[in-house]
């Protein structure tokens, strides 16, 4: 398996729309080849980290693409550039 956690810093009075673009874009991410799963979670006041999980590198190298213009969709709310890190799983459950 493969992942990606990306962090995101944003208006935290965007809070509310900010979950409205991920929910219309469910069906996009659910789409990425070899995605297993993404999950997002509120890190602190107008902060997020998203966590993707894929089948394999190739598939996560596949999705790439699809996933930077996802995230450009969310720059209008970002007040800093997001950080993304990538790596080969270690433990999962």
């Amino acid at each position: 398996m493969y992942c990606r956690v990306t962090h995101i810093q944003f208006d935290a009075t965007k809070e509310n729309e900010i979950a409205e673009l991920m929910e219309s874009k469910r069906e996009t991410m659910m789409a990425l080849p070899g995605v297993q799963s993404v999950c997002t979670i509120v890190t602190g006041e107008g902060e997020i980290t998203s966590f993707a999980v894929y089948d394999t590198k190739e598939n996560f190298d596949a999705a790439t693409p699809e996933v930077g213009k996802i995230l450009s969709e969310f720059a209008a709310f970002a007040t800093a550039p997001p950080v993304g890190k990538e790596g080969h799983t270690l433990f999962y459950m």
